[in-house]
């Protein structure tokens, strides 16, 4: 069978086009964006059916015990309700929670309790209230230890390097007013 220069030609425009559309498709999907990163902690935009989601998040810079695999991240997200903006912290501790346990943060001399989602995989604050107040004591600290206990009895300690966190900050407020 011979294929002709204008049915190549054809051929040739059919699979470009086909591949620039597929290329724009997968640009316009979604993914979070890194604007920013200040020391330990990075700042994300993500684009979810129209609403701008603004973020900051870090991951453990020590684990215990370091022979399992979780990878967890803290994340303190700007919420808008009721016509106001507030930050929200929240984690994702990268395992399944042990049923009825809470999971636990320190920094300095306060400690919080963190209530966990069904799923038993992510928790955070239950009132504004101690929202603020993690916030706070998260400018002042240098690290935060959380603490859990996974689904097998494994208890589980993370640090986070609090290095950055204050600019972090700042910068979601700024992008994310």
């Amino acid at each position: 069978m011979r294929i002709s220069r204008k049915n190549l030609l054809y051929s040739s425009i059919i699979l470009i086009s086909f591949l620039l559309v597929t290329n724009l498709y997968a640009a316009s999907v979604n993914e979070p964006q890194l604007k920013s990163r200040f020391g330990d902690w990075r700042v994300f935009t993500h684009e979810i059916n129209g609403e701008n989601l603004c973020y900051i998040a870090s991951t453990p810079i020590k684990q215990d015990p370091n022979d399992r695999n979780w990878n967890p991240n803290f994340f303190i997200s700007k919420i808008k309700l009721n016509g106001k903006n507030y930050n929200q912290p929240s984690l994702y501790i990268g395992y399944k929670l042990k049923e009825e346990t809470s999971v636990s943060i320190k920094i300095l001399n306060s400690t919080f309790r963190l209530a966990t989602d069904e799923a038993r995989e992510r928790a955070w604050l239950v009132t504004e209230d101690e929202e603020q107040k993690i916030i706070e004591a998260m400018k002042k600290g240098y690290q935060m230890i959380i603490k859990g206990t996974s689904e097998f009895g494994t208890n589980t300690t993370d640090h986070y390097s609090l290095k950055g966190v204050i600019r972090s900050l700042q910068e979601l407020d700024s992008i994310c007013p």
